[in-house]
């Protein structure tokens, strides 16, 4: 499965693309919304992994926005955020997040949340 991970924080977007190509993921990546929807355009993926906090637009108006667009509304989204705050989460199932990842990242459950989403 091709796997497209957003994320400003170019470490983490770094380390999480590796350990995915190492579990058999081919991995696109983006540092923004703006970005992604042109790797989204130009390639077949799977699954979106997406920060909350980005730059232009958030993780959440992104899935919104994919949701809206037929040819991206059966692509799940893993929204990965370090708020405890509640109504973040409520919100993102709200507009499509199919799950939500607390940072720092458990990488084995990363995997086994990206199998149930499947």
């Amino acid at each position: 499965m091709n796997i497209l991970v957003v994320d400003d924080d170019l470490e983490l977007c770094t380390l999480l693309s590796r350990f995915l190509e190492m579990h058999g993921y081919t991995v696109y990546s983006a540092s923004d919304a703006l970005q992604a929807l042109d790797i989204l355009e130009r390639n077949q993926v799977g699954m979106v992994i997406t920060d909350y906090i980005m730059p232009h637009l958030d993780g959440i108006s992104f899935t919104e926005m994919l949701k809206a667009d037929p040819r991206f509304q059966a692509i799940p989204v893993l929204l990965m955020t370090a708020s405890t705050d509640g109504s973040v989460i409520d919100r993102g199932l709200r507009k499509g997040v199919a799950l939500t990842l607390n940072k720092p990242l458990d990488m084995g459950q990363l995997l086994a949340l990206m199998r149930f989403a499947e």
